[in-house]
């Protein structure tokens, strides 16, 4: 009889192992990191140094004398400081959208060589040379850019990007040039030089880098390299062009900001 309770009893508990391992609670999986948040409006606010652009030259040629008057003028660009802004929204992750407003004001020389022809004589042109200051040149440039953001870490940020450029560009140039002479007019002098003012626009490109130091997470300060160009053309007094180029290699310092 002991032996069929014992026996009994053992079948009951291996029936029920089945039910009571089915009826054990399943562990709890890890739950799903966050993703780390960034922000996605930056903004930078610099002070900006532009290095000299290219030097550029306007050869006038008119009638003077019954015959041709030449006169070339070397316009000398100087570096300078300037202004630079710029911000943007990150689209996703890595990549943002932006733009850019530079702008810098200078005033450089120019040399002129001259040649005038005799009142008297043909073949015998009086050679002048001379030089004229404060030729003011202001450029004022947008640039579209596409960026991309590269946090390292919490505290530091590093940005590259390019783009579309334009430029509206002001630029004194020489129309003409004053000169003295006497009887018998085989020498003239150099008296000075008129000049006018012209505007004109047109469409580049730019590109650069920027780093970034964030003592928050809004805030901090950064340096930046980029160069931005443009290629204008001015009308000449004689009815010809001046190519005259805009922008340059520029260095950038200043105020981070990203919300």
């Amino acid at each position: 009889m002991r032996r069929a309770l014992r026996f009994a009893a053992a079948i009951v508990l291996v029936g029920c192992a089945p039910v009571a391992a089915q009826t054990r609670p399943a562990p709890k999986s890890a739950p799903k990191p966050k993703p780390v948040p960034f922000e996605r409006v930056y903004l930078s606010l610099n002070g900006m140094f532009q290095t000299a652009g290219s030097d550029f030259e306007d050869r006038l040629t008119y009638r003077e004398n019954a015959e041709d008057a030449q006169v070339d003028t070397n316009y000398s660009l100087k570096s300078g400081p300037g202004l630079d802004i710029a911000g943007g929204f990150v689209v996703v992750r890595g990549l943002g959208i932006g733009v850019g407003v530079t702008h810098f004001s200078q005033s450089s020389g120019a040399s002129i060589t001259a040649s005038i022809p005799h009142p008297f004589f043909f073949n015998q042109s009086r050679s002048i040379t001379g030089d004229v200051g404060e030729l003011k040149r202001e450029e004022l440039g947008v640039h579209l850019q596409v960026r991309g953001v590269f946090p390292i870490g919490r505290h530091m940020q590093v940005m590259m990007f390019g783009g579309p450029s334009f430029y509206k560009v002001e630029q004194v140039l020489v129309s003409s040039i004053r000169y003295t002479d006497s009887y018998p007019y085989d020498v003239a002098a150099f008296d000075g030089a008129v000049t006018t003012s012209g505007e004109e626009s047109k469409i580049g490109a730019n590109l650069g880098g920027d780093f970034g130091y964030f003592f928050t997470r809004q805030v901090g300060v950064g340096i930046g390299a980029q160069y931005m160009r443009a290629n204008l053309d001015f009308p000449s007094a004689d009815g010809g062009t001046v190519d005259v180029k805009a922008g340059g290699f520029q260095v950038v310092g200043g105020l981070r900001l990203r919300f």
